[in-house]
């Protein structure tokens, strides 16, 4: 289960960070959105596809890929649902992706968290 969603999220974010978002729209569930709690505003996918497709057809899409300090990962008992957190070195933020699987594994909540995490050295 673990390889599974390992080329899961890596083909996920590969499609990000090149600005596919017909491979996003496959690894994505139907009612995925993003939550950026700090701001207190959720973003559908359609949404998201949107403005992914717009800054790809004007040469403007260039995500940065920031330097993970951390990732862990928790699964439920039944081993279909798997939280991921992900600590960023620069700022000390954390992200959180949701994962479920069901006949393959797909991301149902990318969350940008509030709070930092702890320096650790």
């Amino acid at each position: 289960m673990d390889y599974l969603l390992e080329q899961s999220r890596d083909a996920w974010t590969n499609a990000f960070f090149t600005g596919n978002y017909e491979v996003l729209a496959q690894y994505e569930d139907e009612n995925f959105k993003v939550i950026y709690e700090q701001e207190g505003r959720i973003e559908s996918n359609y949404m998201r596809y949107d403005r992914i497709a717009h800054a790809v057809q004007n040469g403007v899409w260039k995500p940065r890929n920031p330097d993970i300090e951390f990732e862990e990962f928790e699964y439920n008992d039944k081993q279909n649902e798997c939280i991921v957190l992900i600590g960023f070195e620069q700022d000390r933020s954390m992200i959180q992706e949701l994962w479920i699987y069901v006949s393959s594994w797909k991301i149902i909540e990318l969350r940008f968290l509030k709070k930092k995490h702890q320096l650790t050295q």
